[in-house]
């Protein structure tokens, strides 16, 4: 499929995606699990946008929690929390772009969406995008399920209308299954604004069947399920038991022996992309107060294997609503041959199952040969896309989007070429 097509030929993606994927498309039993109606506007109530910071956005944590339980797709990474920490550690500034429900004197919150302002990027265009750095892998904006379009046309409207601000948004990781989508398509084209699609991926996604409990190894073969119980009984026969953190001072130290473990494994090593925390020292405090903030709120736990008073591994997950997300994993690579991430995996995975509340868990982890590509087999899909808020588009704005897939699929095809080299001299010295 071309990563170019306009956003106003992108359909469902029932409409869009080959026989054979058919079946990695969420069931219905999917959606959001609401526990309180989705609004309507009637005549006695409008809609009112407004951009706010960080820290005005923190002070309506009660609207927030609020708003999630009616949201068409909850979204973790855009709580107050994060938006906090990425403003205050960051080095970029935040907005949060809120819309309000406004009936006589009560205002009720039915949209919210964090941006971070890039001014030079590309080196010449000031943007405003959804990926506030590497550690936010979704960028949907949560919205009530009953008022989806009014709100995404207001959250336009604000943005385009705010003194400067940039008018060009980068929404990196967007939820493209469900009514998210075409519903901002079309609010694109009756505001004749321009969009385009320029990224597209697929990340491993576990749900909840309709009439049945998923099984306990969704996915895993006979095989790996008595390597897995085999490996269980090593790790209880060498002391090392699972151990789960949700509050407390106990959160902060584990916190740091999983920044210190994460690091002195594979991916503290820069030839593997260094996607290790601590190789980025500017990530380090907006980690750290992040996963705070999410504790505080309910919303982020951890769990861990110890041996004694040694950390072995450490699984952070995240949950907003009736979403479960995967966060971040690491183990001491000493006890690889126990297997700890597969062992903590399971005890994510037993959590997840263990509540009615959670209808979905996204890994966040796009990649094919990770451990939840290989058992999980339904996939969510997901775009990046840019969109000029100004009605009718601009010139800066179609520009930037030239620029933009340009550059990402030159990237796309040295990384390619890098790849073809690598793997070319890989067979040479295999064959000596």
């Amino acid at each position: 499929m071309d990563e170019a097509d306009p956003l106003n030929r992108l359909d469902t993606q029932s409409g869009t995606m080959a026989r054979g994927d058919r079946r990695s498309r969420l069931p219905p039993s999917s959606r959001t699990v609401r526990t309180h109606p989705a609004y309507r506007l009637d005549q006695a109530a409008r809609l009112e946008a407004e951009i706010v910071t960080a820290s005005d956005f923190a002070r309506y944590r009660d609207d927030w929690d609020d708003l999630v339980d009616r949201a068409l797709i909850p979204n973790v990474y855009m709580h107050p929390a994060i938006a906090l920490a990425a403003d205050a550690h960051g080095g970029r500034r935040i907005v949060v772009a809120l819309v309000w429900r406004v009936s006589g004197f009560r205002r009720v919150l039915v949209g919210a969406w964090s941006l971070a302002e890039f001014p030079e990027r590309r080196r010449f265009f000031s943007v405003l995008d959804t990926a506030l750095n590497r550690l936010v892998f979704a960028g949907t904006p949560v919205v009530d399920a009953g008022l989806v379009s009014e709100v995404l046309d207001k959250m336009l409207d604000a943005i385009a209308a705010q003194p400067g601000l940039p008018r060009i948004i980068v929404a990196s990781d967007l939820n493209a299954d469900g009514r998210l989508l075409p519903s901002l398509r079309d609010v694109l084209a009756r505001r004749r604004s321009r969009a385009l699609v320029v990224g597209r991926r697929r990340r491993a996604v576990l749900t909840r069947r309709a009439a049945r409990e998923l099984p306990d190894q969704p996915g895993a073969s006979a095989k790996q399920r008595q390597d897995f119980r085999r490996r269980g009984r090593r790790l209880a026969e060498a002391g090392i038991e699972p151990v789960a953190l949700m509050r407390g001072a106990e959160i902060a130290d584990a916190f740091q022996a999983f920044l210190h473990i994460e690091a002195s494994g594979w991916k503290g090593k820069r030839e593997h992309s260094g996607w290790a925390i601590r190789l980025d020292p500017a990530l380090v405090p907006f980690a750290a107060e992040m996963i705070d903030g999410l504790v505080q709120a309910g919303c982020a736990s951890i769990e861990a294997l110890r041996q004694g008073e040694r950390w072995i591994a450490f699984s952070i997950w995240l949950r907003s609503g009736s979403r479960a997300f995967g966060w971040k994993m690491a183990y001491d690579e000493a006890f690889a041959s126990f297997g700890p991430g597969r062992q903590l995996s399971e005890l994510v995975t037993a959590k997840f199952l263990s509540d009615p509340a959670l209808a979905s868990f996204d890994s966040c982890n796009g990649s094919e040969t990770s451990f939840h590509a290989a058992i999980w087999p339904e996939r969510l899909e997901l775009v990046d896309i840019v969109i000029d808020a100004r009605r009718g588009g601009s010139v800066s704005g179609t520009l930037f989007m030239i620029v933009e897939l340009t550059y990402r699929r030159g990237r796309g095809w040295l990384k390619a070429a890098r790849d073809t080299v690598r793997a070319y001299w890989r067979g040479l010295r295999s064959a000596q």
